[in-house]
């Protein structure tokens, strides 16, 4: 399974939504890799294609620039486990 990378920071006004998105993600997919990275606290974390938080990146690919609806994010999920296995 490709791993769901989402970067974050402390200047970001929008990032408390993340996390929640984070938890229901966890909730809703809990075999699914997640990583929640704050970039205040791991500044080497970023990829030179990471601009903004929250960035979404599965895998190497970003698949969203902001907070996308949880469903087309479940979706984004469901398609790379299919795919994957």
């Amino acid at each position: 399974m490709l791993p769901l990378r989402i970067y974050i920071s402390a200047t970001c006004l929008v990032c408390e939504h993340t996390r929640e998105l984070v938890d229901q993600i966890r909730t809703l997919r809990p075999a699914y890799p997640v990583e929640l990275i704050d970039l205040d606290q791991q500044p080497t974390a970023r990829p030179d294609f990471v601009f903004g938080t929250p960035t979404y990146v599965l895998g190497e690919t970003i698949i969203a620039l902001g907070n996308p609806e949880l469903s087309t994010l479940l979706r984004f999920l469901d398609r790379a486990i299919f795919t994957s296995g």
